[in-house]
């Protein structure tokens, strides 16, 4: 049987707001695919291609998260489906809802 998400996200599958549904429904289920600590830190910020852009704080998160790549498309991958085949990694100066440190508003 197929898996929810996979039916889901085939419904919008050839729209033009596919990729940033995609992306909003994964910022919901952001803390409990990476846990809420690498949450704080990082968020989805953007899907082209079956590629996942995620915003990070600094680079010393960045060698972290580089590290789990692997686990993490596969966790990600798994929650939408295979919607996303690639993850890449970009430095943001400024998430919202998070201060430095990880520390949320």
């Amino acid at each position: 049987m197929e898996e929810i998400s996979g039916i889901l996200f085939g419904l919008y599958r050839g729209t033009p707001r596919h990729s940033e549904w995609v992306a909003a429904c994964l910022e919901g289920m952001w803390p409990g695919l990476l846990g809420e600590r690498l949450a704080r830190v990082c968020r989805p910020s953007a899907l082209k291609n079956s590629r996942l852009t995620i915003m990070i704080l600094d680079r010393d998160w960045e060698g972290a998260l580089r590290s789990l790549k692997p686990e993490l498309l596969r966790r990600i991958g798994k929650a939408t489906g295979n919607e996303i085949r690639d993850i890449a990694f970009v430095i943001g100066s400024t998430m919202p809802g998070v201060r430095d440190h990880g520390e949320k508003d």
